[in-house]
């Protein structure tokens, strides 16, 4: 069993796959196995990859080649990639982005050893034509983390990739992304990673570089789509936390979040009333003034007023 699976979901990413698979194939003194999950991909994403391989003889056994017979989406890729891991840690990598330096797997797996927690957050730089923006991992308390998350506050990125997850989460509490959710699955199933978790930890390098310039990839291709996903999305995480013995304690992050999630459809030029009765139920009204100020900022659908009080409430 190597220590670590490296688990990648491929679809239309011909121009991007192969840099993706040198940075891992490259990587050094880290026991870890590769799995792709082909996602039905239309174009020669595979045939790249096969070719990277070639270039790499050494690494042909520890790497797989998983195939989806028609295109499920990213959500079931992933899920695909987890049941076939073998790894004590999983670690999802995108297939249009690249890990920053050939010891950034072993340098996370370091941390997992020295530490011995279920999640270790690496930091990671968004790459853009403008250029590359250093984000720096959040501080490793889980409760601080957690907060974050749920508020969507986004002091805590909604992400899996560049992560080292712990495998037995997923298979001692069957923690999945919900069947046909291809957007913001990550915030439900890390969310409840980390609640999950005893301990995370987190090494403040940038070992990612996370690609924002891929027309192609689901953030920027943002639909009413993505704004329904993000809506189900925040309905499951509600859910899930709503069965807890302590969801007083999370109640007033989410339903914080269930305010920044309106305010982020009404950023993509969605009108946040066609989503409030799917949002908020009777038991999700906004607590304290400050929530009812942001709800009723909300209800006017003017941007910077909503901007403005958003930032106010989110700074609290």
């Amino acid at each position: 069993m190597p220590d670590l699976s490296v688990l990648v979901p491929v679809y239309g990413v011909e121009r991007y796959i192969a840099d993706c698979a040198r940075s891992l194939f490259a990587q050094r003194d880290v026991d870890a196995e590769f799995v792709f999950v082909d996602d039905a991909s239309p174009d020669g994403s595979v045939d790249r990859l096969r070719e990277v391989m070639a270039e790499y003889p050494a690494v042909g056994e520890r790497v797989r080649i998983l195939r989806h017979a028609h295109n499920r989406g990213v959500g079931a890729a992933r899920r695909t990639a987890i049941e076939a891991a073998r790894g004590t840690y999983i670690c999802f990598v995108d297939s249009d982005d690249v890990l920053s330096d050939d010891r950034a797997l072993a340098q996370l797996s370091e941390e997992a050893r020295r530490t011995d927690a279920d999640l270790i957050f690496g930091g990671y730089c968004e790459v853009s034509p403008a250029g590359r923006r250093r984000i720096h991992t959040p501080r490793p308390d889980r409760d601080r983390v957690l907060r974050s998350l749920l508020r969507q506050d986004y002091r805590t990125s909604n992400r899996l990739w560049g992560i080292l997850i712990r495998r037995a989460l997923h298979t001692r509490y069957g923690v999945w992304p919900a069947a046909g959710l291809n957007f913001a699955e990550d915030y439900v199933l890390l969310s409840q990673l980390v609640y999950r978790a005893a301990r995370i930890a987190a090494v403040d390098r940038p070992f990612y570089a996370y690609r924002t310039a891929n027309a192609g990839s689901c953030m920027n291709t943002l639909t009413r789509r993505s704004a329904d996903a993000y809506v189900e999305a925040n309905r499951v995480v509600t859910d899930f936390f709503r069965a807890q013995p302590d969801f007083e304690r999370w109640r007033p992050a989410l339903t914080l979040g269930k305010l920044n999630v309106a305010k982020w459809i009404l950023m993509r030029g969605f009108s946040p009333s066609d989503y409030r009765m799917r949002l908020f139920t009777s038991d999700d009204a906004p607590i304290g003034l400050a929530q009812r100020l942001y709800a009723a900022a909300l209800r006017t659908e003017r941007l910077p007023l909503v901007r403005a009080v958003a930032a106010a409430v989110n700074a609290l």
